[in-house]
């Protein structure tokens, strides 16, 4: 660790830099090694489903219909809800990869939907086009994130899913299904958000925009302040988000602004080292808030100001090397940042054993059925746990705070929304539904929790 970056880069290591690896696309085996899959942060039991890797659609075609069992499609596993495990085939879809039909003029291109963001924002730059926001984090498929509406933040900046132009898909009847401009244009908003129950998706077009690069600004600031300076922050900057750090009073504030300025140095990532730094203080000063805040303070108060220029891809999406458990509700604008205080609240009163930053985000509204951003913009508050920790109060004491705001949770993170819950949070819902079952007649694309989500017996 370098004692200049105590403060911002230690405290808080893992919310700074992103990490960009060449796509990789040779020796991809057409099933896996093993049995055995399991999401990312360890939450979900291993899985005694086969692996298999499809090496084009017709191969996909044929596992759909012969597979004996559910199958679902899986990315790089970064959900935490019941999306992926069935008892029949566990699709990943890494030879579903290209890049392809690049339009520069229109801003758009086919993408394969197995393709990871991280390895698709580099050749989307070398024709001049990138994604117009990203998320915290860019090693998810395009299929995944778009799936489960994942977004960043900006006020204007709608979700990863908003900029789909196009699907091509395998049908659970087994049938190839185009939903574009041209074919099937009526049930696009049905199918931007899916979760992979119409179809598994193979190739998505996406509307994108110019290669630019971003002015990125870090600043630790009074939580206070910022809860009251945050509506200019968001109205004054295409992105803004913050984090606040528990039993601290303070609040990291990160800010994104397109710029023409040249490219300049940033120093490198720990990687997770800040994230457990204050697992250490939780561990050594849990029961006593009080000192807990006096040291963070201290290290927060001599903290430099993260000040850079960089590709938007390079600065938009960070690293996370420490593993942990997330809950995530998206509600209305003016009842959000009430929430947040009472999830704060809360939590500094009961729970000294959270130690990772809460963060809260805001997202432009659109037209998906099943998007948590449809009909209006959205204030997103997430609550992390270490994956180590038990993490059952976040259902029974953090989401009955957030439903009770009006909250709708995070397509791909932990919650306990049934069927009922989701009709009455989203007016199309029944209508999905129904395209579902028209899609996937035998529910072979359903596992236990969509069942019971869609009401399948």
């Amino acid at each position: 660790m370098r004692e200049d970056h105590m403060k911002r880069r230690t405290l808080l290591a893992a919310m700074g830099a992103s990490v960009i690896t060449p796509v990789q696309t040779k020796d991809i085996p057409d099933q896996a090694a093993a049995t055995g899959w399991q999401n990312w942060s360890h939450s979900i039991a291993p899985q005694e489903a086969d692996i298999v890797v499809p090496r084009d659609v017709a191969t996909l075609k044929k596992l759909i219909g012969e597979t004996a069992g559910g199958v679902r499609p899986v990315g790089s596993g970064h959900s935490w809800t019941g999306l992926v495990p069935c008892d029949g085939a566990i699709v990943k879809l890494d030879h579903f990869n290209a890049v392809r039909a690049v339009d520069t003029q229109a801003q758009t291109a086919w993408l394969g939907a197995g393709a990871r963001l991280k390895d698709l924002s580099p050749v989307l730059a070398e024709h001049g086009l990138a994604f117009r926001n990203l998320g915290d984090i860019d090693v998810q498929s395009l299929a995944g994130a778009t799936s489960t509406a994942t977004h960043g933040t900006g006020r204007e900046l709608p979700c990863l899913a908003a900029e789909i132009r196009g699907l091509r898909m395998v049908t659970g009847a087994g049938e190839e299904v185009e939903i574009s401009a041209t074919q099937n244009a009526d049930m696009l908003p049905a199918a931007q958000v899916a979760l992979g129950v119409l179809g598994i998706c193979t190739e998505i077009q996406m509307k994108l925009v110019a290669r630019h690069k971003l002015h990125r600004r870090v600043w630790f600031a009074p939580y206070d302040k910022v809860l009251s300076d945050s509506e200019k922050l968001w109205r004054d900057n295409r992105n803004f988000e913050f984090f606040y750090l528990p039993f601290s009073g303070q609040a990291m504030c990160i800010t994104h602004n397109i710029t023409e300025a040249e490219t300049t140095p940033r120093a490198s990532d720990e990687g997770g080292e800040g994230v457990m730094q204050l697992k250490a203080l939780r561990d050594w000063l849990g029961w006593f808030p009080y000192l807990r805040k006096k040291l963070l303070s201290a290290a927060i108060a001599d903290a430099p100001e993260e000040d850079v220029v960089g590709e938007s891809w390079q600065l938009l999406s960070s690293p996370r090397n420490v593993h942990f458990n997330e809950m995530e509700f998206h509600l209305p604008p003016d009842r959000a940042l009430e929430a947040l205080e009472a999830v704060r609240t809360h939590i500094e009163r009961y729970r000294r054993d959270v130690f990772f930053p809460f963060e809260c985000r805001m997202t432009a509204g659109d037209k998906a059925w099943l998007s948590p951003f449809n009909a209006g913009p959205r204030i997103s508050v997430a609550v992390h746990t270490h994956a180590p920790d038990e993490y059952e109060f976040l259902f029974t004491e953090i989401e009955p705070i957030f439903r009770s705001y009006g909250g709708r949770p995070h397509w791909g993170k932990l919650n306990r929304f049934t069927g009922d819950d989701m009709r009455a949070a989203y007016p199309k819902f029944d209508d999905f539904a129904k395209l579902r079952a028209e899609f996937d007649p035998e529910g072979r694309l359903l596992n236990p929790y969509l069942r019971s989500l869609f009401g399948v017996a």
